[in-house]
């Protein structure tokens, strides 16, 4: 029978991110109280109400911050963890044990909260309905261009009993502990971004949030205002991001934006920034016509953009006076953006302001109900940050970079955003400025685009990938199946959550493209047993736009890999033309752990999840970080026998960066560099060939520090 069995060609595999889950007032009820286990139900307000697979939680951690109603359940106070066992999506109900202190029939009052931990959770999908065969995380990223690529299978632990006086064969057999090691991810790189998931550390940049002119002589713009641009006949200022030409604005409705065609050389399709006029300046202060532009005006400190030479720059402030329409204390982020600033006749805009402080490793940020209204699930947010933070270096001056951010919104529940995965750094909200980030699918509004012609990039986003004190869990879906016809019983569904990259390697050579090979390990494995998943098929339902394709990670031009004839290296001072080869590796040498936890229940043959998860790994901990690098060189003069003989370490001079680059101009293609910072030589063979061709020294270093810089087409990795 055709089509009867699963088939390589009809398999999927795709990957996501993992983030946490709050609750708050109002959103618990602790129902039911057992011997050994509570229900909790979640209220129809919450905003991932009915958004998880059933059984999809199992396994994950719950901390109670009990401020009134569930002061005896308190983390902080009482110590008590809880494990969940159960989700019903249908009922939302969450079951967990062992049985909470607090009496069932309890209602979260305001000063009660819950979060269960990012760790195995892959990130909730909005689109998953509980109505028909809809159910889905949002594991909709595209994984690469793989050659390889193996899946973390479960092996489990089963112990042979022989009891004395039985004979030799085998008495009892027990199932103890399940491992799920040996995934393997080997890919042609498109993109650095798995990078990240084996160093932890990233900022990320765009340009930013403009409009698009669809019309000039109907002066209209595509889309919507941007997040912080109030409507109303308000003078203001609109200015041509690409060369600084500007006119004056007199009023703004819905989208009609009067004024806008006396731009001089003004065309459809430009690119604008509409902004506050500067009518006067001082030292480190401007005033400008008006205020009301704005739909928030930070009073206390904030960020702001100005357009320079045809870019977008950023400046930080001290205090805004709305009445007076005074912004002072301007001083730079971006290099000569108080300059740019503090001139009569510039266009400003000011950005909104978090509501309150954002704690590194939160999933929500909180803003103003009027930001919160104007995003929606599937928006992305930027918080520019004025402050900075200290990645790994010996430099002399400590290397910072910038805490700026990008997530995608999952979730609007006025007045916090959820966003697609736990923020890398604190934020201070005095120190920020937050903007609304859409894909289009062209270059309009600022989103990144490659030129199908010329495959430059324009507004490309600036990542930056470091060393960081743990590494970012992600989740695999994989599914096989014997037709087309999906979701239904004729496919075979696994996620793995709860993974973590193991060991990196990054090589190439002169046969073609960037390689990436990767090793990890998952934490759980999710089977959908009730033939409800609808699995993610990467160019049938999920990249099968543009713009979806930007956001899945393979951006349309994107596609092709880091190519050798396009890989630079420079090292000890200069570069190196006759390398044949590289390689450099990360190990985080991690070590799954399992804990003594026993499951008080009883378990099917149809549990997505065995258990309660207690014979998987608890956790997956990182250890020690080592880097490898090797590289490949014709000798052409003394220079790296004598970095050998002499000792040197290279702490602050000498740089080793490895340059990648794809088709366009020089400043905007896609690019990429990996610089090595603080490294000695231990070894460099000059051995005598026996083919009596060219001495090709291998060189083998020992590295303290490395950082990934990429300018790419996606917002976020």
């Amino acid at each position: 029978m055709a089509n009867a069995i699963f088939k390589g060609d009809l398999a999927e595999v795709s990957f996501g991110k993992e983030v946490g889950i709050n609750f708050g007032n109002a959103e618990i009820t602790h129902t039911t109280k057992g011997s050994d286990t509570s229900v909790l139900t979640i209220a129809s307000g919450h905003y991932l109400y009915q958004l998880i697979p059933d059984n999809m939680l199992v396994g994950a951690r719950l901390r109670i911050t009990g401020g009134t109603n569930f002061g005896s359940d308190d983390f902080s106070a009482t110590g008590r963890v809880y494990y969940v066992i159960a989700n019903d999506t249908t009922a939302a109900t969450i079951t967990v044990q062992p049985a909470l202190a607090t009496a069932g029939s309890t209602v979260f009052s305001t000063a009660d909260s819950a979060t269960l931990d990012s760790f195995r959770i892959p990130t909730p999908d909005p689109a998953m309905s509980d109505t028909g065969n809809n159910h889905r995380m949002m594991t909709d990223q595209f994984i690469g261009l793989l050659n390889e690529f193996t899946l973390p299978e479960p092996e489990i632990d089963v112990r042979r009993q022989h009891v004395i006086g039985l004979g030799r064969d085998v008495n009892v057999i027990t199932s103890g502990r399940e491992t799920l090691s040996g995934g393997s991810i080997q890919l042609n790189a498109h993109t650095l971004r798995w990078m990240k998931y084996a160093l932890g550390g990233h900022s990320s940049k765009s340009v930013g949030e403009f409009s698009s002119v669809n019309s000039f002589s109907g002066q209209t713009v595509v889309g919507a205002l941007p997040l912080n641009i109030a409507t109303g006949s308000n003078a203001a200022r609109v200015v041509k991001v690409s060369n600084g030409n500007s006119a004056a604005v007199t009023g703004i409705s819905t989208l009609t934006v009067t004024g806008l065609s006396s731009i001089s050389g003004g065309a459809d399709g430009d690119i604008v920034m509409i902004g506050g006029d500067v009518a006067s300046t001082t030292s480190d202060q401007v005033t400008l016509d008006t205020t009301a532009i704005f739909a928030e005006k930070p009073l206390t400190g904030g960020v702001l953009k100005v357009i320079s030479n045809g870019a977008p720059l950023l400046a930080s402030y001290a205090t805004l006076n709305a009445s007076s329409h005074v912004i002072d204390g301007i001083a730079d982020i971006d290099s000569g953006a108080a300059t740019a600033a503090l001139s009569s006749g510039a266009t400003l805009y000011v950005m909104p302001v978090p509501a309150a402080a954002v704690t590194e490793g939160d999933n929500r940020i909180e803003v103003s109900s009027t930001s919160a209204g104007k995003f929606t699930a599937g928006d992305y947010i930027q918080i520019f940050d004025k402050d900075t933070h200290i990645i790994p270096s010996q430099d002399a001056t400590p290397a910072t970079i910038q805490k700026h951010e990008i997530r995608r919104v999952i979730a609007v529940d006025s007045p916090y955003l959820y966003v697609d995965e736990p923020f890398t750094f604190a934020h201070t909200a005095t120190s920020c400025g937050i903007e609304r980030l859409q894909y289009t699918t062209d270059s309009g509004r600022g989103s990144p685009h490659i030129n199908g012609t010329t495959k430059e990039l324009v507004h490309g986003v600036e990542h930056t990938i470091f060393g960081h004190t743990t590494v970012p869990s992600f989740a695999i879906e994989q599914s096989f199946r014997s037709t087309d016809a999906s979701p239904g019983g004729d496919q075979l569904l696994r996620i793995y959550s709860g993974c973590k990259i193991n060991t990196m390697e990054v090589s190439a050579d002169t046969e073609a493209e960037l390689k990436l090979n990767s090793a990890y390990e998952a934490s759980r494995h999710y089977t959908d047993t009730g033939s409800r998943f609808n699995p993610h098929r990467m160019f049938d339902n999920t990249a099968n736009s543009a713009s979806n394709r930007k956001v899945s990670g393979i951006a349309v031009d994107g596609e092709k890999p880091y190519l050798f004839q396009d890989i630079s290296i420079e090292a000890f001072g200069r570069p190196i033309l006759r390398g044949t080869q590289f390689n450099f590796g990360i190990a985080n040498n991690n070590t799954a752990r399992w804990f003594i936890r026993g499951h008080q229940g009883t378990t099917s043959d149809t549990d997505q999840v065995q258990h309660g998860a207690t014979q998987f790994p608890m956790d997956i901990t990182e250890a020690q970080r080592e880097y490898t690098f090797t590289f490949d060189a014709m000798v052409e003069d003394d220079r790296l026998w004598e970095q050998v003989r002499t000792r040197k370490h290279h702490k602050n001079t000498n740089d080793i960066t490895i340059t990648l680059t794809k088709p366009g101009s020089a400043s905007t293609r896609q690019r990429a560099t990996i610089t090595i910072e603080d490294y000695t030589i231990i070894k460099a063979d000059h051995q005598i060939p026996s083919d009596k061709g060219p001495i090709i020294a291998n060189v083998e270093l020992v590295i303290r520090h490395l950082k990934v810089t990429e300018h790419s087409p996606y917002y976020s990795l």
